[in-house]
């Protein structure tokens, strides 16, 4: 396998590049690519420097990524991820810095020049993919699948239609569903399944690495946010975790092969994603929808992963 990760590196966001960093070698992770979302994208080149210090995997390019939407002011959500957009965890500092080449850049010579077909990982807006297919659009035929997360069938997590990936960069989220590319969405409908239950943080805490520790962190800050206690009392979801742990095992979700749409123009709905469950839309099916989960096997995948870590 040959994955690069795209990532706005807030709290879940370093619990999936963590999984991957546990289960995929310096050879199968070709780079990560940082682009803004939760945090300004050079707060988040620094957070997916810090990761890669603390795993001792510093072989690992990283390729700073757009500043902002294609064509949208910046919407961040340092509210959920903390200013440092890791919650305060004590990840250590970084002994490098990222790459001279910009992430697009970087994206198009990737995947154009690998000799396998490239996974990308999406785990915050998809301003980098969309701009790299706009520019190159040749590459998706070298491109393995894109799983990614965000969006929903059913609801918001920041507007009442909109989960907050998809709102960040509606525009570039068009262009990736259009683009032909195998797709695998792990949307709202999913990651509200797994929860970090109190049983399940001490299970990765009873690992006894650095790593389970700032794992145990990264999930209670999310746990403790009030929002989150509002609906989920017995824990929080781990949203982007889905897509790495996707990657260690493919029968961690199942769902089904559906239209996808995303609203890029409505002020009252701008970044739902209209799924087209009941396939009454006579759209071309475009998307796996994934839409249950085997949440002991994610937290298993997570557990495993904290051991397999400095």
């Amino acid at each position: 396998m040959r994955i690069i990760i795209d990532t706005d590196p807030g709290t879940d966001d370093a619990v999936a590049i963590l999984i991957a960093l546990a289960h995929f070698t310096d050879e199968e992770i070709l780079g990560i690519t940082t682009v803004a979302g939760n945090v300004g994208v050079k707060v988040g080149t620094t957070n997916a420097l810090r990761i890669l210090e603390q795993a001792g995997r510093n072989n690992i390019k990283v390729f700073e990524g757009e500043s902002a939407p294609l064509k949208r002011e910046l919407l961040t959500a340092e509210w959920v991820h903390g200013t440092d957009g890791l919650g305060g965890v004590p990840f250590p500092g970084p002994s490098k810095t990222e790459e001279d080449q910009d992430a697009v850049t970087f994206l198009k010579d990737a995947i154009s020049n690998s000799e396998e077909k490239v996974t990308l990982c999406v785990l915050g807006p998809m301003t980098n993919i969309g701009k790299a297919i706009s520019e190159m659009p040749e590459i998706v035929e070298n491109i393995e699948q894109i799983v990614f997360m965000g969006g929903s069938a059913t609801g918001g997590n920041t507007t009442p239609a909109a989960e907050f990936n998809i709102l960040v960069d509606p525009d570039a989220t068009h262009i990736v569903l259009q683009s032909g590319v195998k797709l695998v969405m792990m949307g709202l409908d999913v990651t509200h399944q797994a929860i970090s239950t109190s049983n399940r943080i001490k299970n990765i805490s009873d690992t006894n690495t650095k790593t389970s520790e700032l794992l145990v962190g990264l999930m209670s800050r999310l746990a403790n946010l009030e929002i989150v206690k509002k609906k989920f009392p017995d824990g929080t979801p781990v949203h982007d975790a889905f897509v790495t742990a996707y990657l260690v095992d493919s029968s961690l979700t199942k769902g089904n092969f559906v239209n996808v749409e995303v609203e890029t123009s409505s002020d009252l709905t701008l970044g739902q994603t209209v799924v087209d469950v009941n396939e009454i839309s006579g759209r071309d099916k475009n998307v796996y929808w994934m839409n249950e989960v085997d949440d002991d096997k994610l937290f298993s995948i997570i557990t495993k992963s904290s051991s397999l870590l400095p």
